[in-house]
């Protein structure tokens, strides 16, 4: 009879049969004894193994029968009632109460089949994940190699913004896929860093540059490219002038590649309320694709932007000046970030604020955001904060620069020929390891401007620290 894969039929557990002479003998041998010659066995729930046991003699009815579930049997009990004596014995010795049957080499010789099979298939589908396995694997691999190549090549991509230069405005185009990478990377390396930085000397200030990319260019090759010069940007990187893309593309590509070879401070111009409605919105709407998309990356990466640095703990740098809530220094480094959109309070006045010989103390500026503050104030904060000297941006100057009569604050400014509309001179500040200050001056052709730097060349002499024992 062939084997059903799911259920043996009743015959297969039945008991063997004798000859028609010795019939009635070993029925009447089995009511009173057990077989001892038949293999048998028990299925306990307990253990999930098949228990060798004693065989009792079952009841004749038909309906019992044999399920294979699993690799192993499950016997269903029939509904006749079986009283055998013996059972608390055969419960005693790990069986169960179930009835048992007797299972001819046919049966064992089914279920040993039915086993190698159930094997072969279990064995067959762990191949089938493994190999599964396998192949995901190997696709995170091919992924992460395609992500890798992916990756900027910023070495190229700063060597193109120097290939490229010439007369006039010029766009270099970018793949979206480097406007996320740069400003991402960029973001993460602003995220780490503090709202106010702490740096050593020698170091180059730097001012305004309002989207003026050649001169940023022409800056970098006059006086170093990072990392061989430390630069610290005071803000106002765009707006106004026509490729503010390429100015803070290459200055994000400098700070992922030399995170301490150049240091970038917010402007008021890194507020999305203010770029937005002076041009460098409307440059990323129109010259890149999805340009509102990235216009909001770059707002992201500038809330994480610091205000300020102190250089030797002795030279406060920031893009707009004082703020009545600067009490302390530790004020200003402990603040939160990222800053989102400030327009009151102690970030919103440093970013705005500008000094003026008029005032006395403390006035509403002019510009509707933050204060004018005198030459006063200037001396009280120098002396609370234990610093000498404050250089800022924020203001055009004719010359590149201006100086407080006290010499304890300097405006600069970095954009020569502002807009076209303006004959300015630009400068930068260079601090040398003795905390002497120097300018370095870009400026239109004049006669008579090398005498004009000679003697405007040393600006702040340092004082020398009581408290230092040097």
């Amino acid at each position: 009879m062939p084997l059903n894969e799911n259920v043996l039929q009743s015959e297969y557990c039945q008991k063997p049969k004798a000859p028609n002479g010795e019939r009635s003998k070993i029925d009447k041998k089995n009511k009173d004894e057990p077989s001892a010659n038949v293999s048998t066995c028990a299925f306990s729930r307990r253990t999930g193994a098949m228990t060798p046991v004693s065989v009792y003699t079952p009841s004749k009815k038909k309906n019992a029968l044999l399920t294979i579930r699993d690799d192993r049997p499950i016997f269903r009990k029939s509904e006749s009632k079986t009283n055998h004596k013996g059972v608390s014995e055969m419960m005693a010795s790990g069986g169960t109460c179930m009835s048992t049957y007797v299972l001819p080499p046919a049966a064992r010789e089914a279920l040993a089949t039915q086993s190698r099979i159930s094997k072969a298939i279990a064995k067959s589908k762990a191949k089938e994940k493994k190999e599964a396995t396998r192949k995901i694997d190997l696709q995170m691999e091919k992924t992460a190699e395609a992500v890798t190549s992916e990756r900027v090549n910023y070495e190229k991509l700063i060597e193109r913004h120097y290939n490229v230069i010439k007369a006039g405005v010029h766009k270099i185009r970018y793949k979206k896929r480097e406007f996320e990478v740069v400003i991402e990377e960029a973001s993460t390396v602003f995220s780490s860093e503090k709202a106010l930085l702490d740096l050593d000397p020698p170091c180059v200030v730097v001012g305004d540059l309002h989207g003026q990319f050649n001169d940023l260019i022409n800056m970098f090759l006059l006086i170093g490219r990072p990392p061989h010069v430390k630069y610290v940007f005071t803000g106002d990187y765009v707006d106004r002038g026509m490729m503010s893309i390429e100015c803070i593309m290459l200055l994000f590509s400098y700070k992922v590649c030399y995170p301490e070879g150049i240091y970038l401070l917010r402007g008021n111009h890194e507020i999305a309320r203010v770029n937005k409605k002076y041009g460098f919105y409307d440059e990323c709407l129109n010259h890149i694709p999805n340009g509102e998309e990235i216009w909001a990356l770059f707002q992201r990466c500038f809330n994480q932007l610091p205000i300020a640095a102190l250089v030797a703990t002795k030279i406060l740098c920031m893009h707009g000046g004082l703020s009545p809530s600067l009490t302390t220094l530790d004020i200003l480094r402990d603040h939160p970030k990222p800053i989102r959109n400030p327009f009151r309070g102690l970030v919103n006045d440093m970013l705005w604020a500008d000094p003026d010989l008029a005032v006395h103390e403390w006035k509403t500026s002019s510009r509707g955001s933050g204060f004018a503050f005198g030459t006063n104030v200037i001396d009280e904060v120098c002396h609370r904060l234990g610093i000498e000297l404050i250089i800022r941006a924020h203001q055009m100057c004719f010359d590149g620069y201006w100086v407080v009569p006290s010499h304890k604050l300097i405006t600069i400014f970095s954009a020569p020929l502002y807009c076209n509309l303006y004959k300015n001179a630009a400068c930068v500040l260079k601090i040398d390891d003795k905390l002497e200050v120097q300018i370095a001056a870009f400026v239109p052709e004049s006669p008579n401007i090398e005498q004009i730097i000679q003697q405007k060349q040393q600006l702040w002499d340092p004082t020398i620290d009581k408290l230092d024992p040097v």
